[in-house]
């Protein structure tokens, strides 16, 4: 069984070990329901054509395959992950600039029979953690950029310039500062220089006249 991976369905198929197709390209599904269906359609063939093995091949895709593989080995099916330069090799010789699901299936299929499903060993007591914490930071990542441009924007409706100013005004404490303490440019202009500077050592925050009259500018 070999299996093309997208986002929210995928693509497989089912053939002997000889490329004779049993079930052609169909599309999957990513729920319940359509993993349930294909599984009963797949058994179903085997009984039919007295299959006594059943080897289940997932093009490596981001992690979209981790879902159809979930599947699988739930179902008790020998499950091996292809990798998706060796399905380009395989699909080149018989299919050069024709890439569709179907003739990625043949491929995977191709570099199946020929060693190339591999094996997934699982993680241990120490990559376990680290991937989960990798994907962890990768979430706090983007939470940080979207809140950032959230701000910004905020900034440019109360501020207009402010941001330009400087070139990450998350890295200038003073420019953080004044725009915490300050809601208008208008108020900007009536604290003056003084004004400004006293709100920053009230704060005892560092700052450079000169960025104070770059602001009043």
């Amino acid at each position: 069984m070999a299996v093309d991976c997208a986002k929210a369905r995928s693509k497989w198929m089912l053939a002997d070990f000889y490329g004779g197709i049993l079930i052609p390209p169909t599309v999957v599904e990513h729920n319940k329901r359509g993993f349930d269906s294909m599984i009963a359609e797949i058994r179903g063939v085997m009984k039919s054509h007295d299959l006594g093995d059943l080897l289940v091949a997932i093009e490596r895709t981001g992690i979209y395959h981790l879902a159809v593989k979930r599947a699988c080995v739930s179902n008790q099916c020998d499950t091996r992950i292809v990798h998706p330069l060796t399905t380009k090799q395989y699909r080149l010789p018989a299919d050069p600039g024709n890439k569709t699901d179907d003739t990625d299936l043949c491929a995977i299929h191709r570099a199946t029979t020929n060693g190339f499903g591999l094996i997934e060993l699982p993680l241990d007591e120490i990559h376990g953690p680290l991937r989960l914490l990798a994907r962890y930071r990768r979430n706090l990542v983007r939470k940080n950029a979207s809140l950032r441009n959230q701000i910004i924007a905020l900034l440019d409706v109360l501020l207009p310039g402010y941001t330009g100013l400087f070139a990450d005004v998350f890295d200038n404490q003073a420019a953080l500062s004044i725009a915490r303490s300050v809601q208008s440019a208008s108020k900007i202009r009536a604290l003056g220089c003084e004004g400004l500077a006293q709100i920053l050592k009230k704060l005892k925050v560092r700052y450079q006249r000169r960025t104070l009259n770059k602001i009043l500018d």
